[in-house]
């Protein structure tokens, strides 16, 4: 194994994850018996409706299933997430089953610390292996084998206040939509009308970037046709279309001023943006607002529409204290009965769930419609966000060299060069 790849967080928690990784490989190898009956499942959201539907699933497990004493789902910091996941697993304690997510696919995968699943689910009577979508099992899979089931699928899409847009005189996105006007620009506009008019602090919010994390800004980045990486291993960050789409959101952040600069922040959900770009799983928080609301898929820019998505993948730990019953436990909560019922939340990964009616049975927050066109068909036409081997200190190393592109009178050019320097030896040694 390529050294590289023994790391799944090496920037942030490196020593942890080398102890962790070491002690991880053989796929499956490590604890295979019973264990004690008492299943840990690691998360990263404290959510009071995700965590009742997730104990109700856990309950009626435990219910026809007389070796499992207790189910049992840590709710770990989001924010650090990764990095408490690998903590437990160079501890030897690691969680039976966890979720994780498709940037630090490559890492966990390659370090043979999850169990392929593909034949107990190709086994499972009336499981319906065939029936989850190719498209969107890529980063879990190596050849034949699958070792996480995308549970959550979620499109990135825009949330908008169409009553600030309104008093803002901002043209409402799902009009634009229906006439092929729903553009970066016209977005853009939109953003800086509503901040003018004060009838919202800020025009645009990208949920969780916070000058912290840059991958956020990958939907408009796409857009613009650019990339942080290229599939050759070749950094994509000086190359002028990332020039541009990093001076367009520049421009919103210091001269617009139509999306927070570094140290402000704000909620939209609160009614103080006019917009927001989040996933449509985290859309909850919208039944109770009192204003008026839409949901339009990601704008079309220079390189046209790119619609992106993020997922998250429940896994086995290879050496899960109760490996046997973590894997019954997969099996059940991501067949095709209990994926329905978590399409509430998560939008699922199975062909036969992915219609406009199914969904709405379990999603009344949204229209059909708007069902139809932010999560079906940005499902069948969108990407994946990328990850990478040794993400974690690539993300980091690409972080450090960004900040100093969040400057109002930054030199774009020579700061994308300058995170080339930084991450070009670590994607040559991934490749």
């Amino acid at each position: 194994m390529n050294p590289s790849r023994r790391s799944v967080l090496a920037a942030t928690a490196a020593a942890a994850a080398t102890a962790a990784l070491t002690a991880g490989c053989g796929n499956g190898g490590g604890r295979s018996g019973a264990g004690d009956g008492n299943l840990r499942i690691a998360v990263w959201t404290a959510v009071k409706e995700h965590l009742a539907l997730l104990n109700s699933i856990a309950d009626a497990f435990k219910a026809s299933n007389p070796k499992v004493k207790s189910i049992k789902f840590e709710s770990l910091n989001p924010m650090d997430y990764t990095t408490a996941l690998t903590t437990q697993l160079a501890s030897g304690n690691p969680p039976d089953l966890g979720w994780i997510l498709e940037t630090n696919a490559a890492d966990f995968i390659e370090a043979d610390t999850l169990v392929d699943m593909a034949p107990a689910m190709k086994a499972e009577s009336g499981y319906g292996y065939n029936d989850l979508e190719p498209a969107l099992l890529s980063q879990w899979r190596r050849g034949k084998s699958l070792y996480a089931y995308p549970f959550s699928s979620s499109p990135l899409a825009i949330f908008y206040n169409a009553d600030a847009l309104a008093k803002a005189d901002a043209d409402d996105p799902a009009k634009l939509a229906s006439e092929d006007a729903w553009t970066w620009d016209a977005l853009a506009t939109a953003a800086r009308k509503v901040t003018d008019a004060k009838t919202a602090r800020f025009g645009l919010l990208v949920h969780d970037f916070d000058y912290k994390h840059w991958d956020r800004l990958y939907p408009i980045m796409s857009a613009y046709g650019a990339a942080p990486w290229t599939s050759d291993n070749d950094c994509g960050f000086s190359d002028g279309k990332m020039v541009e789409a990093i001076d367009f959101f520049r421009k919103m952040a210091f001269t617009d001023r139509s999306t927070p600069g570094p140290g402000e922040q704000a909620d939209f959900f609160s009614g103080e943006s006019g917009m927001i770009i989040t996933q449509v799983s985290k859309a909850g928080p919208l039944a109770d607002v009192s204003w008026k609301w839409g949901v339009v898929p990601l704008p079309s820019g220079p390189a046209g529409a790119h619609q992106v998505i993020g997922q998250a993948g429940l896994a086995v730990f290879a050496k899960a204290k109760n490996q046997e019953l973590a894997k019954q436990f997969f099996l059940f909560a991501t067949n095709k009965k209990n994926t329905a019922e978590l399409a509430q939340f998560f939008p699922p990964p199975r062909a036969s769930l992915l219609t406009a009616e199914t969904l709405a049975r379990t999603n009344p927050l949204l229209s059909k419609d708007q069902l139809q066109e932010s999560i079906i068909d940005s499902l069948k036409s969108g990407t994946v966000r990328p990850g990478h081997s040794g993400y974690a200190e690539l993300n980091e190393k690409t972080r450090a060299a960004l900040d100093a592109a969040w400057k109002p009178k930054a030199d774009t050019h020579k700061v994308t060069r300058a995170v080339c320097t930084a991450i070009e030896p670590l994607l040559k040694a991934g490749s």
